[in-house]
């Protein structure tokens, strides 16, 4: 009886040492299987993560560098002769232009456009920096007319597609590029010192302007000054603006006005009453400004 209890016993154990050893190895593979599903999970998580992390940081860099690099809008042009280009670039005649000599509080002689004779194949018109000879030799630093809602272009307006100022103006005056149809670049370069200031009607009724790029000297922009500008969506404005004029933008289209600075800098220009009408659904984009950098104008 004894040895047959032991003989028991032994196969009892025997059993229960392989049942021990099957729930270890299946344990093991449960073991192996969780672990798997843990890395896959585990990996999943760790892409989602760094997809957003990566995501938050362009986003980061590319405010950071829309408000260190601010884009302006312009077009490329390397002609230096003043006057009038065709079609394919080609320089056809020099500007046939009216100056008016003048002073500056400091007496020093300048000069002003006051009427421009085009050509019937002009495209393009680059401005002159300077006129005179010797004594009289002079910086030209504005350009006006008196010629009522007229442009100061005297004949074919209507071919004018570009402006290009290669020198700085100080003075941009009333209406002297409004209504040109074909209109659709215009850009004024810059000066160190000064301040240039655009007058009321200047660009009014050029609908087919897309591309403005006004000085970094920028002061004023007369009332009216780019009002049915209707292919006209979006520019830039220089952190120097002082003032806008009441109806500067009305009748376009405009989907962004980027200032060149900050929320403070933006609301300290002097805004006359209506300079927003028809800016419906348009953001003021403040270009140096990171953490809330949009004014939305409903």
């Amino acid at each position: 009886m004894e040895e047959k209890e032991t003989v028991i016993e032994t196969e009892n154990v025997e059993e229960s040492v392989e049942i021990l050893d099957k729930t270890q190895t299946e344990s093991k593979k449960m073991s192996l299987k969780e672990k798997k599903a843990t890395w896959i999970f585990g990996s999943i998580g760790v892409f989602l993560v760094a997809a957003l992390t990566t995501i938050i940081i362009a986003g980061t860099i590319n405010d950071e560098a829309r408000a260190n690099h601010p884009v302006y809008y312009y077009f490329d042009w390397n002609k230096d002769l003043p006057g009038f280009y065709d079609k394919d670039d080609k320089f056809i005649g020099e500007n046939l232009t009216t100056f008016e000599a003048k002073k500056d509080n400091a007496e020093n002689l300048y000069y002003e456009i006051t009427k421009v004779s085009s050509y019937s194949k002009a495209v393009t018109y680059v401005l002159p920096s300077v006129h005179g000879e010797g004594e009289l030799k002079a910086p030209v630093q504005s350009i006006s007319t008196s010629n009522g809602e007229n442009s100061i272009f005297n004949d074919y307006q209507e071919n004018i597609a570009a402006i290009y100022a290669q020198s700085f103006y100080k003075n941009i005056g009333s209406y002297v590029f409004a209504n040109l149809p074909a209109l659709k670049k215009v850009e004024f370069r810059s000066a160190p010192a000064g301040k240039q200031d655009i007058g009321h009607h200047a660009f009014y009724g050029d609908t087919a302007l897309t591309q403005v790029t006004l000085a970094n000297n920028l002061s004023t922009l007369g009332e009216s000054a780019f009002e049915g500008c209707s292919s006209l969506t979006e520019i830039t404005l220089s952190n120097s603006l002082a003032k806008i004029g009441a109806n500067v933008f009305k009748g376009c289209n405009m989907g962004y006005i980027n200032f060149n600075g900050t929320r403070s800098q933006w609301n300290a220009v002097t805004k006359e009453e209506g300079w927003d009408e028809g800016l419906s659904e348009c953001y003021i984009q403040l270009l140096q400004e990171r953490e809330n950098p949009y004014i939305y104008i409903k």
